[in-house]
């Protein structure tokens, strides 16, 4: 016996902490120029993601959000680049996968954006550093570094969802 009182299973369940699942994709060219997107509503730069929805897993909503924000398909075998651990602005735990996006030619590259997005740019992690929060630019310093052949790192609380994206 632990020590812990014993709730049925659905109580126990409804205990539990809620935790918000978001991801997000890195889609670069061979210039490790990093591809963006300017949300508009409100003129902010973020990464193609968003929050998971019931019944899939962290890869499937990088890949579902990545193709409805930008129309293009993820890689076929998840590469985890960095994964991070925060708080929502709400007060709720969160975690954030950032995987590995398709490698594009900047040049000719189409993207088709969603209603949430009316722009999107291509620039490398040090050129997006002053136009983006420095938790921001933290996540995509640490992400390039990986896509040179750096480890995947857990992060803890370098940026929420509103500073990543």
């Amino acid at each position: 016996m632990t020590g812990h009182p014993q709730f049925p299973r659905a109580e126990w369940l409804a205990r539990r902490a809620r935790i918000l699942g978001c991801a997000a994709a890195l889609v670069h060219d061979s210039e490790q120029r990093i591809l963006m997107l300017r949300t508009s509503w409100s003129g902010a730069w973020q990464l193609p993601g968003g929050g998971h929805d019931d019944g899939e897993d962290l890869w499937q909503t990088a890949v579902r959000e990545t193709f409805e924000e930008t129309g293009l398909a993820m890689p076929e075998v998840p590469e985890l680049l960095a994964v991070d651990w925060g708080v929502h602005p709400e007060g709720i735990p969160e975690v954030f996968a950032l995987f590995k996006g398709p490698l594009v030619d900047a040049g000719s590259v189409e993207v088709r954006l969603s209603d949430e997005h009316d722009a999107w740019r291509m620039l490398t992690a040090e050129e997006w550093a002053p136009l983006v929060a420095p938790r921001q630019a933290r996540v995509l310093a640490v992400a390039t570094e990986v896509l040179l052949g750096g480890r995947c790192p857990y992060l803890r609380e370098a940026g929420h969802l509103a500073d990543v994206r």
